[in-house]
């Protein structure tokens, strides 16, 4: 009985395939680097498997965390391609100046050049469900959390 008991409790264990079976959500950790153009303008750099959703979080983590703004717009003034700031990776240059053609968006995709979303909304998509955590380092090394 002690041995069923046993096998029955390893079998039962969580394991990285089981739990992506059952629905348990994986702990990842994105650490986006964030590179400042000038006083309105910066880049996101992708790193540890980003997308869209996760650059989109840390230019907002950038904005209110960094440069102390709480309420506008975030306008990507080019979109995802070679980083400008990076050499050999891909980055989004965001900005808080309105770009020409600029359209309000409620997706994350950061492929469209003029796309905005809110600083608010930028913020709100660091708090996933599925408990990633997104946080963005600056040139000097610092570690910024939202």
């Amino acid at each position: 009985m002690f041995k069923s008991l046993a096998l029955a409790a390893l079998l039962a264990a969580p394991t990285q395939s089981n739990a992506d079976f059952f629905g348990f959500a994986n702990l990842e950790t994105f650490t986006i680097p964030v590179v400042p153009i000038d006083d309105t303008t910066f880049e996101t750099v992708e790193a540890d498997g980003a997308g869209g959703t996760q650059l989109w979080c840390a230019a907002g983590i950038f904005t209110r965390r960094v440069k102390g703004v709480d309420r506008g717009e975030l306008y990507i003034k080019e979109a995802r391609g070679p980083s400008r700031t990076v050499q050999g990776r891909k980055g989004v240059i965001f900005t808080t100046e309105e770009v020409p053609n600029a359209s309000k968006s409620y997706s994350e995709g950061v492929r469209t050049q003029g796309k905005s979303l809110s600083v608010a909304h930028a913020n709100a998509l660091c708090r996933g469900s599925d408990f990633r955590v997104v946080r963005i380092i600056l040139p000097n090394g610092q570690i910024v959390r939202r």
